[in-house]
């Protein structure tokens, strides 16, 4: 353990001793693990831009039409199936329906991109607001409750808003924050509602539901014919556009991290070849090939761990100066796996570096027969 402590003092040394060129790296890693770190935020925001409002939702299943191919959007159930599912199992249980229309404010032509989520109100799926109160505490009509985004668009609590394709109006009774689907934010209305706009554009509409959210693990007994029960990861997954987006960037990410560490590993190769001489007179004075190996490690694990401190701090601190229509989303527990394993394959990439030193001969190096 002496050794060991004796070992990282040594380490910090040669840090402070060679501070300006192990300055330029400490700068390079930090500026490759703030892009790293960046990309992770970027690749959550836009993953949560097109699931968070099914993410976020309090439900573990859906029962959907098992011809659905797992989306929410094209199922489509009977009125009565909700009561049957209801009966069938001890889980909460409540209807879905999912639909992108446009809204208007009023007074305004401007139609803004919205997707219905009708829902029962005060149902385990209907969201905390953020502001104003929920679906069943309003005493309005038609309450519906906005995603934030709303709010940069200039709406309020207590604007009517219509529906552009019925011209029902609704009360915005709240907001919820970070409330997404497909990339297009979220409007909560309830059930009733959703049939009455329905009704209005097609009068021989029947009432349908697209999902019924479970949640609770009593799922066994759950057995309606053309139904199936898919679980909230599957649901998420198989929405348009989410897989292909996130698979995209995360790959980058990963490929960042990999091409930042096979750096650090890189450079201080080259330094190992500069130190010969010394890690020759440092074999020839007894030290172990164990404590080089520490050595190596310490310096490769102060550099990389610095590198990570710092960039976490920037990205977080850039994070709330970002714009809020900028899909960014850097959760503490991801990025601190981004910067655990930066941080375990630029050691492992400090492998060349020890090989290097367990070849070198201490006689061969002391008289300068290479350097």
């Amino acid at each position: 353990m002496q050794s060991g402590g004796i070992t990282l003092k040594q380490a910090w040394k040669e840090l402070v001793y060679g501070k300006k060129k192990y300055i330029l790296i400490e700068l390079l890693l930090v500026l490759l693990m703030f892009m790293v770190l960046f990309l992770s935020g970027l690749a959550e925001g836009l993953g949560r831009a097109v699931s968070s409002g099914i993410e976020d939702m309090d439900a573990d299943y859906y029962l959907l039409d098992d011809s659905a191919e797992d989306l929410i959007t094209v199922s489509s159930l009977n009125e009565d199936v909700p009561e049957k599912v209801k009966k069938q199992t001890t889980a909460l249980t409540a209807p879905l329906d999912i639909q992108r229309m446009y809204l208007v404010k009023e007074g305004e032509a401007e139609k803004l991109n919205v997707t219905y989520f009708a829902i029962e109100p005060d149902s385990f799926i209907e969201p905390a607001v953020m502001d104003g109160v929920g679906l069943a505490d309003s005493d309005v009509p038609d309450p519906i409750i906005l995603d934030d985004d709303f709010l940069l668009e200039g709406i309020a609590l207590g604007d009517t808003v219509y529906d552009s394709s019925s011209d029902i109006p609704f009360t915005v009774t709240g907001f919820a924050k970070d409330q997404m689907y497909g990339h297009v934010s979220i409007g909560f209305i309830s059930t009733d509602t959703y049939a009455k706009i329905r009704k209005r554009l097609s009068p021989m509409y029947t009432k349908m539901y697209h999902a019924v959210a479970i949640k609770g693990d009593d799922i066994e007994n759950i057995g309606i014919e053309g139904t199936e029960v898919i679980s909230k990861e599957d649901i998420i997954s198989s929405i348009p556009s989410y897989t292909a987006e996130h698979l995209t960037i995360t790959m980058i990410v990963w490929v960042l991290i990999v091409i930042s560490a096979v750096i650090i590993g890189i450079f201080h190769y080259i330094l190992t070849l500069q130190k010969r001489k010394q890690f020759g007179i440092m074999k020839a004075l007894g030290m172990s090939m164990g404590r080089l190996v520490f050595l190596v490690i310490s310096e490769v694990a102060m550099l990389s761990v610095s590198a990570s401190v710092i960039s976490l701090v920037l990205a977080f601190g850039m994070a709330g100066a970002l714009p809020e229509t900028m899909p960014f989303y850097l959760e503490t527990s991801n990025a601190v796996a981004v910067v655990t394993a930066f941080v375990l394959i630029s050691i492992f990439s400090s492998i060349l570096s020890i090989l290097n030193i367990s070849r070198i001969d201490p006689i061969t190096a002391i008289g300068g027969g290479e350097e």
